[in-house]
C-alpha cells in the first residue's frame, strides 16, 4: 500500500467514525446512507470483476450481500418508498431512522473494510505465491468420489424424495421438533453421506472439464427434491460454486458479463418461483417482480435493526452470537423450543423467539445474519471482523490450491461465504470436523483397496 493509499484510508474511516456521531432522525439523512451503502457495493463489486474476476470468491460474496440486503435498499433507494417499514408474518414493524441509520452505517463500514482489505491482500498473496505450484488431477481421489456416487446414488435419491414427500406433507413440524421429526431414518442420512463425500472427491481430484460435468449433472440430480421445496438459497449457492470452480481450476469463465447480467435475472425469476411454490400460491406471470423479490428477499437486512432495537430483550444470551457456528453444533438439541433456546445461541433462534415467541415456537425464522454477528462483538468488534473476513476468503484461496482437504470440503465453504450474508459468520465447525473424518476414513480405505499405485479401475 502506497502513501496515497494509506492516507486515502485514513481520511476515509476517519470519515466514517465521525459520521456516526452524526446519525439522528432525519429522513434525508437517511437517504444518503442508502445511497452511500448502494453506492460503496457497486464500486466494490465494479472493481471486484475487473480486478479479481467474474466468478472470484470476493465478487460472489457481494453477490451474495446484493441479493439478500442491499438489493432490498436500492429498491428504497430508487422507489423513494419508506425503508423504515416492515411487515412479514412475525409481525410488522416501524423502525426508527436512527435505528435505520446506524444498520446503514454498519453495512458500509463492512463492505468498504473487507473490499480494501481483500484488495491488498489479494496484491500481496497473488505475487507471493505466483510461482507455486497448484494441485493436479489425482486419478485415487476420482475413484474413491466415482464408486462412492455410483453406489450411493440410489439412497441419496430414496433419502431426497422421503424428503420432498414429508416436507410437502408437514413442513412446519419437522421444522418445529427437527431430529424427533425427521422423515429420514438416522441411519439412512448416514449412508447419505458417502454419496455426497463421493461428490467432494470428485472436486478434490481436479477432473477435467467433461468429468466434472458428469458428475455435477448426477450431484444435481439428488438434490433436486430439496430444491423443488424452495430451497433458494442450496440452488443458487450450488450454481455459483460451479461456475466459481471452472473459473478457478480451468481458467476461465462459463459465461462473459453480460450472458452473466442475464443469467443472473433468470435465476431471480427461478427464485421467485420457488417461493411460490414453497408458499403453496398460484403462479402467474403477473407475480414475477424483480422489486418484489428484492424486497421479500432482503428481509436478511432487518435482522440488523430488529437487533438493534431488540437486543436488551434476548433471554438467553449464552454466548456472543459470532460463537454459535464453532459451538452450537455440537450440542444435540435441534428443532425450535425453549429447551432448545437454553443451547443454542443463534441469532435466527434467539432473535426471532424475542421478536415473535408464537411465530418461532410454530416452527419458522428468518434465518441469521453475519452482519448481525459481528456487530454484536462491538463496533471494534466490527472493524476487527471486517477486516478477518477478508483474511478467512484469502486463506482459503491459498489452501485450496496446495491443499487436498481444502479442495475437498470447497462446496462447502464457499457456499458458506457466498450465503454469510444470510447465515453464520463462520463456517460450522462440526461440519467441517464430521467432513474431515469421512475424509481420512475414505482416503485410507481408498489407498488400502487401490494401493498407493492410484490406478483406476474402471
Amino acid at each position: 500500500m502506497n502513501n496515497n493509499s494509506i492516507i486515502t484510508m485514513i481520511l476515509v474511516i476517519s470519515f466514517f467514525i465521525i459520521e456516526r456521531f452524526f446519525l439522528n432522525n432525519d429522513a434525508l439523512l437517511t437517504r444518503f446512507l442508502e445511497f452511500q451503502v448502494v453506492f460503496i457495493w457497486f464500486f466494490s463489486l465494479y472493481y471486484s470483476i475487473k480486478k479479481f474476476g467474474l466468478f472470484s470468491l470476493y465478487t460472489l460474496c457481494l453477490v451474495g450481500i446484493f441479493l439478500f440486503s442491499v438489493g432490498a435498499i436500492f429498491h428504497f433507494l430508487i422507489s423513494g418508498d419508506d425503508i423504515r417499514h416492515l411487515e412479514r408474518g412475525f409481525g410488522y414493524f416501524c423502525f426508527s431512522y436512527h435505528t435505520i441509520q446506524l444498520s446503514l452505517w454498519i453495512y458500509s463500514l463492512f463492505i468498504f473494510i473487507s473490499f480494501v482489505t481483500y484488495s491488498q491482500l489479494y496484491n500481496r498473496s497473488k505475487r507471493k505465491f505466483a510461482n507455486i505450484v497448484s494441485l493436479q488431477y489425482n486419478p485415487l481421489y476420482f475413484n474413491i468420489g466415482k464408486l462412492l456416487m455410483l453406489f450411493f446414488f440410489a439412497i441419496q435419491l430414496y433419502k431426497g424424495y422421503l424428503y420432498f414427500a414429508a416436507f410437502s406433507a408437514n413442513r412446519v413440524e419437522i421444522f418445529l421438533y427437527g431430529n424427533m421429526a425427521n422423515p429420514v431414518p438416522s441411519w439412512l442420512r448416514f449412508l447419505s453421506t458417502f454419496f455426497e463425500v463421493g461428490y467432494y472427491f470428485i472436486l478434490a481430484s481436479i477432473p477435467n472439464e467433461k468429468e466434472l460435468k458428469k458428475y455435477t449433472l448426477l450431484y444435481f440430480v439428488v438434490i433436486i427434491p430439496e430444491i423443488m421445496l424452495g430451497n433458494r438459497s442450496m440452488f443458487g449457492a450450488f450454481i455459483l460454486f460451479y461456475l466459481w470452480y471452472n473459473y478457478v481450476y480451468y481458467g476461465k469463465s462459463v459465461v462473459k458479463v453480460n450472458n452473466a447480467i442475464i443469467l443472473g435475472l433468470i435465476m431471480l425469476v427461478i427464485f421467485q418461483v420457488m417461493e411460490i411454490m414453497r408458499d403453496g400460491g398460484d403462479f402467474s406471470l403477473s407475480s414475477i417482480s424483480l422489486t418484489k423479490f428484492l424486497v421479500s428477499q432482503g428481509v436478511s437486512f432487518y435482522i440488523l435493526p430488529l437487533y438493534i432495537d431488540n437486543i436488551g430483550q434476548i433471554q438467553y444470551y449464552l454466548y456472543p452470537f459470532i460463537l454459535y457456528p464453532i459451538l452450537g453444533g455440537f450440542s444435540n438439541y435441534t428443532g425450535q423450543s425453549i429447551e432448545a433456546l437454553n443451547y443454542k445461541c443463534g441469532v435466527g433462534h434467539q432473535l426471532m423467539y424475542t421478536v415473535n415467541p408464537n411465530y418461532y415456537l410454530s416452527g419458522a425464522s428468518f434465518g441469521s445474519s453475519s452482519i448481525v454477528e459481528i456487530y454484536d462483538t462491538g463496533v471494534v468488534g466490527l472493524f476487527f471482523f471486517s477486516i478477518f473476513f477478508a483474511y478467512m476468503l484469502v486463506f482459503f484461496e491459498k489452501k485450496f490450491r496446495t491443499n487436498r482437504f481444502y479442495c475437498f470440503a470447497c462446496l462447502f465453504l464457499v457456499s458458506h461465504f457466498v450465503l454469510s450474508a444470510r447465515g453464520s459468520y463462520f463456517p460450522q465447525i462440526y461440519g467441517l470436523v464430521k467432513l474431515f473424518i469421512f475424509y481420512k476414513f475414505m482416503l485410507w480405505g481408498g489407498k488400502l483397496f487401490w494401493g498407493y499405485g492410484h490406478k483406476r479401475i474402471f
